[in-house]
């Protein structure tokens, strides 16, 4: 793998570039070994979750946890 590293001043390490082919290989992966953790089920709603979110059908996490704390009983 061909990364560089960019440096600040002080020479420490800030970041770095990964070539893009590589990168998205590396993305890929993940996402393969995100999904072989769930079931067919749980990868299906999580497939559906990501489309809604990029649908923008989903609600903002603050509005979420407003709901959940208003919900709860204790």
């Amino acid at each position: 793998m061909a990364v560089q590293y960019l440096t600040d001043a002080k020479g420490k390490k800030v970041a770095v570039v990964v070539p893009l082919k590589e990168w998205e290989a590396l993305q890929a992966k993940l996402r393969d070994l995100a999904f072989e953790e769930l079931t067919p089920a749980e990868a299906a709603a999580s497939e559906a979750a990501w489309q809604d979110y990029l649908a923008g059908k989903t609600k903002p996490l603050a509005q979420v946890i407003k709901e959940q704390l208003h919900d709860r009983e204790d």
